[in-house]
């Protein structure tokens, strides 16, 4: 049972360590947060809704850090929405017009916390 556990931990640390989504989380079908405590996160992935559109947000936890939220396709690895963040205020922003399969939030600055949703 161990030995189970320990190939399936190791299969997930080398998935995540190829794919770099280092403080990744999980993702449903229709969230994901995008959380870190210094560098940069990364949200899991959704999907755009049946309007073709996902929303994301960010702010800061910490008032001395700034940042961006960034909404990206990783189909085709451009960035389709961006604003810059701050801790005193949390933004949202939705973007339309989307065909993709798989989108994330990427939050830079540290102490970031974000969503992703469809």
């Amino acid at each position: 049972m161990l030995k189970k556990r320990i190939v399936k931990v190791a299969a997930a640390t080398a998935a995540v360590a190829a794919f770099g989504l280092f403080n990744a989380s999980s993702a449903s079908a229709a969230s994901s947060t995008c959380e870190s405590w210094g560098g940069i996160c990364y949200s899991g992935m959704v999907a755009a809704n049946g309007n073709h559109e996902v929303c994301f947000s960010g702010t800061h936890k910490a008032l001395s850090y700034w940042g961006r939220a960034e909404l990206w396709d990783s189909d085709t690895s451009v960035m389709v929405g961006s604003f810059a963040t701050n801790p005193t205020e949390t933004k949202t922003r939705c973007v339309g017009g989307l065909y993709g399969d798989h989108y994330y939030e990427r939050g830079t600055g540290g102490y970031f916390l974000g969503q992703v949703w469809n």
